[in-house]
């Protein structure tokens, strides 16, 4: 949803931002299909709290070809960048202190070549997002035995990451799908954390 993005702006320290985000890629549940709408405009303010938002719109002009929107967020996109909720997300500063907690259990579902091409998050382990149901279904032993964990409860912590938060989402929602309660994706993701600490991109 645009204000989740707006809103992450904020939390980072952004005082005034303007995001102009095509309709195609917009997910807003209160409005209905539009048909002669080419962009939204959204403007934040505050630097802790989203205090105005404003919501302008361009219409394309008379005579042409129309564009079907989505209209809202389903079950099937709550980890989705654009869609998840603040509380849904691991933040860059819970990642770096996940050596702190073995109890939380961080896996990378890129796959081994963007690994070896960039390096990983400690603590973490790998499970391309191909596999994760798969390898979720494994029995705790064998899951210990192949990854060097402890293979998570249902109600143990859970993150995902990926490149860009993408892929992160969708393996988190087959997690959420398979019974697992405390699932996150962290959303920055490599592209947030490898910067942060000199590694490529």
């Amino acid at each position: 949803m645009v204000f989740n993005a707006c809103a992450l702006l904020v939390r980072r320290g952004v005082s005034v931002s303007r995001l102009t985000i095509p309709v195609r890629a917009l997910v807003f549940p209160q409005i209905k299909p539009l048909s002669n709408v080419r962009s939204f405009s959204v403007w934040c303010s505050s630097i802790r709290s989203l205090k105005s938002s404003r919501i302008s719109t361009a219409l394309v002009s008379a005579g042409s070809s129309s564009r079907h929107v989505a209209t809202d967020c389903d079950a099937n996109s709550k980890f989705a960048p654009g869609c998840i909720e603040p509380r849904l997300v691991a933040t860059l500063a819970e990642v770096e202190d996940l050596p702190n907690h073995p109890e939380v259990l961080l896996i990378d579902v890129r796959e081994p070549a963007e690994l070896e091409a960039t390096g990983r998050i400690p603590t973490s382990i790998n499970i391309p997002l191909k596999t994760v149901q798969r390898e979720l279904g494994l029995g705790a032993e064998a899951f210990e035995a192949k990854y060097g964990r402890k293979k998570p409860t249902l109600a143990d912590p859970l993150i995902f990451s990926c490149r860009s938060g993408v892929r992160a989402g969708q393996a988190a929602l087959q997690a959420d799908q398979l019974g697992y309660r405390n699932v996150k994706n962290y959303v920055g993701s490599w592209l947030e954390y490898g910067p942060k600490h000199g590694l490529p991109v």
